[in-house]
């Protein structure tokens, strides 16, 4: 039975309650924030065995089919956009860490901040 305290976000299939759409949402910004330790010359060597480019192209892939099963959220747009700014620094030869950093932290900000459903004015 679902909780009546609990609204209810429409997505593609059906629908999410907000916990779960929460919970999901901050498993994606642990994801995110990987990256940052991925290529932070203090932790970097930790995690030789990881291609953090496949890593980054990965989540933006998962990140986007959210975006369409969520029913396309407003902030999406900035989200992903900052995460792919982020990958064209990560991909250039002069790799500048803090403006690399600079961008996934938005992008992870920019997720908790995101708003679905009824709160998005989300239109089925």
């Amino acid at each position: 039975m679902v909780d009546l305290m609990d609204n209810l976000v429409p997505h593609k299939y059906g629908e999410f309650k907000i916990s779960q759409i929460d919970y999901y949402k901050q498993k994606l910004r642990k994801k995110i924030f990987w990256l940052v330790l991925y290529t932070d010359k203090n932790t970097k060597e930790d995690f030789e065995n990881i291609d953090v480019v496949k890593y980054h192209k990965n989540l933006l892939f998962e990140i986007s089919n959210c975006n369409k099963l969520l029913l396309y959220p407003k902030d999406f747009v900035e989200i992903i956009n900052s995460l792919e700014c982020a990958l064209t620094v990560l991909q250039s030869e002069e790799f500048d860490f803090n403006q690399y950093k600079k961008l996934v932290f938005d992008a992870g900000a920019l997720l908790q901040r995101m708003k679905v459903g009824d709160e998005s004015n989300v239109c089925i």
